[in-house]
């Protein structure tokens, strides 16, 4: 598997520094669509984190990640194991979620994840989200591009809600945008007007953030979602 090919395929979403979610993001992407197999070993360490060119510590970090969302498992003195395919229900009803359903979901998540946001982030965690956002003010007409990093905005923001378990569920939904059904949705709803809306309902969300206003973040997150939601109906009404 060539994932260094993933890893200047990340690099190209204007982001320069890479970071545990990058990590996250690529490894899942070849977990899900197959090319590491249920019950295999990952590479050593030192080999991955040198095909996607990050430090062993952001390689952990990574690694972290994606067994909080149950797609590896660590094993002490073994390695780490892809346990996607295991016997648990959450990869199924991952792989047939509709998008709908998904940004329900996400609606029920993310407005509090902000709340939590509010209380953690520090400010070497808002150079890492500026990061993002500029990146994506760059992918006005890049649809892949602003997808990969409006993707990696939302898990950042799990992240930075300092809770573990809201952090693991948005990785485990996110794991859902990767399979082919994405493609067409993507393909229909991201153009340049919306791309722009969104970009500047991210930078809402951001501002409330810095603001240390929790319930204001948690509308800002709503809207965006909403406006989300509604790009979707009006697919369903085409």
């Amino acid at each position: 598997m060539d994932i260094s090919t993933q890893e200047q395929s990340a690099a190209s979403g204007k982001s320069s520094r890479h970071n545990k979610n990058d990590v996250f993001l690529i490894l899942r992407k070849a977990i899900s669509e197959g090319e590491f197999q249920p019950g295999q070993r990952l590479p050593a360490e030192r080999e991955l984190a040198s095909k996607l060119n990050v430090a062993r510590g952001t390689l952990r970090e990574g690694l972290r990640d994606l067994e909080r969302a149950a797609l590896v498992e660590r094993r002490q003195g073994s390695g780490t194991y892809v346990t996607y395919a295991s016997e648990t229900h959450l990869p199924t009803i991952i792989e047939n979620v509709r998008p709908l359903e998904l940004v329900d979901a996400r609606l029920a998540l993310e407005p509090h994840m902000c709340r939590k946001a509010v209380l953690h982030a520090t400010d070497d965690d808002f150079l890492r989200v500026e990061q993002v956002l500029a990146g994506m003010d760059q992918c006005t007409d890049d649809p892949a591009g602003f997808s990969k990093l409006d993707e990696e905005f939302h898990l950042l923001l799990a992240e930075l809600s300092g809770n573990r378990l809201m952090q693991w569920m948005a990785q485990s939904m996110s794991v859902a945008r990767t399979h082919s059904q994405w493609s067409r949705v993507r393909t229909i709803t991201l153009n340049p007007d919306i791309i722009r809306v969104y970009n500047a309902q991210h930078r809402d969300i951001v501002d409330a953030i810095k603001s240390r206003d929790p319930e204001a973040a948690a509308t800002a997150m709503r809207q965006h979602i909403f406006t989300a939601r509604e790009s979707l109906q009006n697919i369903a009404e085409v």
